[in-house]
């Protein structure tokens, strides 16, 4: 696979936290195995700029996948996925939010009345695993949004990310897996990834939704509003996305 440089400049070591023999710049590309690039450190090869032909490791959080083309996603029928995420956001709204809490049923949710950002992915991912033939299975996705993210991308190939994603990519059913910051409990994630969305749509028009601390739980925000607050995460490659709908 290979990974594209979005840092100014990047360190290579020797190994990870080891010596630093040369550096990587924006837009350089590295060639690592696909089986190892969803870790904290990836090791490979240099594939172009100044640092050409040198091996060695580099923090995946500064790297995104590479395409050769826009990533083109499922072309699936997502209107049955915009409607799960319309019917559940509107039917939970009143759920709030607690940090490290998930629930295995709809049920279990009601009855703790609190879930986090990825404990609200999974539930809503399997109702959508459920309505299509996919290639990510539900119990990959019990668990934190940066592994949600690297799963689904690990089973469909592709996590979009950077000058590869565009606002056409925001659509029923991906999986948005954002990087704020840096936080205790976020650390020695491949991405970096704090915090989780999933796209719906109603007559209203697309939406993200989301269970948020800063939303007071589970609510929605219009998508174009959160693509402008977005804006520059996005173009900083700190906004990551995979197509829950893939199909295999």
């Amino acid at each position: 696979m290979k990974l594209e440089c979005t840092a100014s400049a990047l360190n290579i070591r020797t190994e990870p936290h080891g010596t630093v023999i040369g550096e990587m710049r924006s837009g350089d590309l590295f060639d690592v195995a696909t089986a190892n690039s969803y870790q904290e450190w990836v090791s490979g090869t240099v594939a172009s700029g100044v640092s050409a032909g040198k091996q060695g490791s580099v923090r995946r959080k500064w790297l995104v996948q590479a395409f050769d083309d826009v990533p083109a996603l499922s072309r699936v029928d997502r209107r049955r996925a915009a409607r799960i995420v319309a019917d559940r956001t509107r039917e939970f709204d009143a759920i709030t939010y607690r940090l490290g809490e998930k629930a295995k049923t709809w049920r279990d949710l009601a009855r703790n009345g609190y879930v986090d950002c990825s404990g609200w992915i999974y539930l809503v991912a399997k109702d959508l695993i459920g309505a299509y033939a996919t290639q990510v299975a539900a119990p990959a996705l019990f668990t934190y949004s940066d592994e949600q993210i690297c799963n689904v991308g690990r089973k469909t190939g592709a996590i979009i990310s950077g000058r590869y994603l565009r606002d056409e990519h925001f659509v029923p059913g991906v999986l948005i897996g954002i990087d704020f910051a840096e936080y205790s409990w976020d650390r020695n994630r491949p991405l970096d990834i704090d915090h989780i969305i999933v796209v719906g749509s109603d007559a209203d028009g697309p939406f993200v939704s989301q269970s948020s601390s800063s939303g007071a739980g589970v609510n929605r925000v219009p998508l174009d509003k959160w693509l402008t607050s977005q804006r520059s995460l996005i173009d900083a490659g700190r906004v990551h996305l995979v197509d829950l709908l893939a199909t295999p």
